[in-house]
């Protein structure tokens, strides 16, 4: 039987490691800006065209290579940054392995420009599918450009898994802040299609921070300092008020690199834990120096994922000094030491006789009466009853009156549906002008409407409304524009600046008009006609870009679905004043005009049936 087993070609090889290293067009930024940033520059130019599917190329001033290194730094598992199995335990560069510019040079055209300072020529090395074309010395300035061009150009299946170019150059982005943030002393530039993004001159963390993430940031850091034998921590928090609901701004380093650390990420979460509501994450930046034997990088080929060697214990180092800071800052309670923990019981004067307490109550109050005789309280009968409030019950009565096992009967969601919206028509729902209703903390609408007793949630009522209101503003109808005596200027970043000017025209549909003032600066001159108050803007637009971003960047909805739906859920909680029937009348028949008045856009449930089973699954 003959041999079965044979030795890969080196190109297969090659393209089989790039499929490990190189993922998408940020992988590759990755990988550069890393090798850049051990090289010793000081200054490093990320330039990319199409989101890196045309071009990536960096360009810095480091200490470049020799005219036989250029050549040989193709080569797998050639590196400069490893001698022996016991150089594993001390890294501190950034890359080690010595696969990533062979694995790049698989699926890519790349053509390579160095030169060390000492010397009067540079190389210049080009390579076409791991097959070198070009070897020579070259004119060049000192440091090293390597620019790769049509990624996965040989394998067109790899090429066509990639996604849109927002959001694949929101990963490239991401390479960027995470190689930028904890390089605060280089200077960073980063071109996109021409356009320069970011400028960043050497500076601190915090300046970074805000250099990277907009002004908003300036006055919500506060300092995060640990030194101990075992390890040093410093870094920056934000305000329990920034946080938010994604994991955005959350950027952990242990010895100057960026790791995802489940662990210590719950550490600062944990910190947070009484001063943000559920679901919301802390912005947070922090660097951790460990000895590099106690952290083993060697985990995946990405080198994100780190094993710490008593995880444990450096949990409960971060999370004390995350609680400490915002202990300093007086953000959460605190402990004074300086006390006796025994409590301090006032002393009873000497010449003041003991009084046994009394109950004192009204044997005539009851409840259900329809107007109350008690506490000197009068009736408004133009107002709801409201829940905290003992007001005429006749409502409540009447309201109860419906939810009668004989009167009322269980519907499906189908059938729910198909009453709310009897045709295919485009009539609106009949609703009485007058009809029994309360309001629960403004959140909530209980009302008795054509015999059937129903639960509106406030919230998501509005949500739907202002979505299909949205779309038909960017499909049909524009909302009017109300021009801002004194317009607004709103801080973006150059990342939300780019956004913001291609969406200008679809926020100038839904009553929002923009105008750039600079790289970072927007004027809001203009709002919709219909809305009351403009509230703070800085606010609702960043918040809008960002929500934007994040369903472009998860492939959730098309663009027009997308800005239609982060504008209502900036407006969704809103008060709305229901302060009469003819008020909640109008609400309704806005719902009920719309495409799917039972659910939300964001797919929470509005209208509740409260039929006995319904009632009964409650319980």
């Amino acid at each position: 039987m003959s041999d079965i087993i044979k030795l890969l070609p080196e190109a297969v090889a090659n393209q089989i490691a790039a499929g490990e290293v190189i993922q998408r067009p940020a992988s590759v930024v990755k990988e550069l800006l890393e090798n850049a940033v051990d090289s010793g520059a000081t200054e490093i130019q990320l330039i990319v065209k199409d989101a890196g599917r045309t071009l990536i190329q960096v360009i810095d001033n480091g200490k470049g290579m020799s005219f036989n290194d250029a050549r040989l730094c193709f080569e797998r598992h050639a590196t400069s940054k490893l001698r022996t199995a016991d150089d594993l335990y001390r890294i501190q560069t950034k890359g080690f392995r010595g696969e990533a510019l062979a694995s790049i040079a698989a699926i890519a055209y790349v053509e390579l420009k160095t030169k060390q300072a000492e010397d009067t020529m540079g190389t210049r090395v080009t390579i076409e599918g791991a097959e070198v074309s070009c070897h020579e010395h070259c004119a060049t300035q000192d440091g090293t450009s390597i620019a790769v061009k049509n990624l996965f150009f040989n394998v067109p299946a790899r090429r066509n898994f990639l996604k849109s170019d927002n959001v694949e150059m929101t990963h490239v982005e991401e390479e960027f802040y995470r190689v930028a943030l904890i390089h605060h002393e280089l200077a960073f530039t980063l071109f996109h299609n021409g356009k320069m993004l970011y400028h960043l001159t050497p500076s601190n963390l915090k300046q970074r921070v805000v250099n990277i993430f907009g002004n908003s940031f300036k006055d919500k850091l506060f300092p995060v300092e640990q030194e101990t034998d075992i390890m040093n921590i410093h870094g920056f928090i934000a305000k329990p008020e920034n946080a938010k609901k994604k994991k955005s701004e959350q950027y952990m380093f242990i010895n100057n690199r960026y790791v995802r650390h489940p662990l210590l990420n719950y550490a600062v979460e944990q910190a947070y834990a009484q001063l943000i509501p559920q679901g919301y994450r802390p912005a947070y930046f922090i660097a951790i120096e460990v000895d590099p034997a106690n952290v083993d990088i060697n985990v995946s080929p990405t080198k994100v994922e780190v094993k710490l060697q008593d995880d444990k214990l450096l949990f409960g180092f971060v999370h004390a000094a995350v609680k400490k800071s915002l202990g300093t800052m007086e953000l959460s309670p605190r402990i004074d030491f300086e006390l006796d923990p025994i409590f301090e019981l006032p002393q009873r004067p000497s010449d003041r006789p003991i009084v046994l307490p009394t109950v004192d109550h009204d044997p005539n109050y009851n409840p259900f009466d329809s107007v109350p005789q008690h506490r000197g309280q009068s009736y408004d009968a133009s107002k709801p009853y409201q829940w905290n409030e003992r007001v005429d019950t006749g409502r409540w009565n009447d309201f109860l009156q419906g939810l009668k096992t004989e009167q009322v009967e269980h519907r499906s969601p189908e059938q729910l549906e198909a009453n709310l919206m009897p045709d295919n028509s485009q009539q609106e729902w009949e609703i009485p002008d007058d009809f029994p209703y309360f309001i629960v903390q403004d959140r909530f609408l209980f009302l008795m409407l054509n015999g059937r007793a129903m639960a509106i949630h406030l919230a998501n009522a509005r949500e739907r409304i202002l979505f299909d209101r949205n779309m038909k503003a960017l499909m049909d109808t524009p909302i009017s524009v109300q021009q801002s005596l004194f317009p607004i200027t709103v801080t973006l970043t150059p990342a939300q600046a780019d956004l913001a000017e291609s969406l200008k025209s679809e926020f100038l549909q839904m009553g929002y008009e923009l105008e750039k003032i600079d790289l970072t600066h927007f004027a809001v001159n203009g709002t919709p006609n219909d809305e009351d108050g403009e509230g703070d803007l800085q606010t609702v637009i960043t918040n809008i870009l960002d929500e934007f971003k994040s369903n472009a960047f998860l492939h959730k909805t098309d663009k027009y679905q997308n800005i239609a739906l982060c504008i209502a859920k900036q407006y969704r909680s809103r008060p709305m004043p229901l302060q009469s029937a003819s008020a909640v009348a109008a609400l309704l028949r806005q719902l009920f005009a719309c495409s799917c008045p039972t659910v939300s856009p964001s797919q929470r449930k509005i209208i509740y049936d409260l039929d006995p089973a319904s009632l009964e699954n409650l319980f």
